[in-house]
């Protein structure tokens, strides 16, 4: 495993106590910014049963579940479950687990929806098919995916790669301690040629004003993965 892997999997611990606060997620303005992504993530998942790696205190799992049949929000952290078990969500839809993203076999059950918010940019290069196709394993012929990650801002972009061509952000945690991350930023290209292969089908929505994409598409398992 990458040793930044576990780095980013240390740091989100360490951060869950303050992940809402610092990502705005508690600001009633914040929430009405990103109100057509969550409206787009409720239309795209309306009806399924859901699995959603990369959960964290679940901001986005509790929108999703307004409109899904079922959510297993899964997250590598107990530290950032325990941040979401103290929130009013929909616990009848709602359920947590603890999983590995690059791991899921220990994950019961089939599903024919799937998403991940601010995930799949930390993904690094190398191990982005593997981490698709145990992710794809447990889903259903046609189940709808839906990628969401932040776009750049002015700020965002280091000049930092490592050796893989990974993009690399050193953020601070509340305790002054400085970590490497990776964050990636793709273009329609590059995401285009990184999905193909699951599906034909895919559909890119940028929201610039808040500095959102959205990645969608219909996993079709008989066409791929052979």
């Amino acid at each position: 495993m990458h040793k930044i892997i576990g780095e980013m999997q240390a740091y989100y611990d360490r951060r869950a106590p303050v992940f809402d606060a610092s990502m705005g997620y508690d600001s009633i303005q914040m929430v009405e910014q990103l109100a057509p992504v969550i409206k787009l993530l409720k239309t795209k998942l309306e009806h399924k049963r859901v699995l959603e790696v990369g959960c964290g205190p679940c901001f986005w799992t509790s929108f999703v579940s307004e409109t899904a049949r079922t959510i297993l929000a899964t997250d590598f952290n107990e530290s950032t479950l325990e941040q979401a078990r103290q929130k009013n969500l929909n616990w009848e839809k709602i359920r947590l687990e603890v999983a590995d993203a690059y791991d899921l076999s220990s994950v019961p059950g089939k599903f024919d929806g799937a998403f991940a918010v601010d995930w799949f940019a930390h993904v690094p290069q190398s191990r982005v098919h593997d981490f698709l196709v145990g992710f794809h394993k447990k889903l259903e012929h046609n189940s709808r995916v839906v990628f969401c990650d932040q776009l750049p801002a002015a700020h965002s972009l280091t000049g930092m790669f490592d050796k893989d061509g990974n993009h690399i952000q050193e953020r601070t945690l509340p305790d002054g301690s400085r970590v490497r991350i990776i964050k990636n930023y793709f273009t329609d290209q590059e995401i285009t040629t990184i999905f193909s292969r699951y599906s034909n089908e895919i559909e890119i929505r940028r929201f610039p004003e808040i500095y959102r994409i959205v990645v969608s598409y219909d996993y079709d398992s008989i066409s791929t993965e052979t």
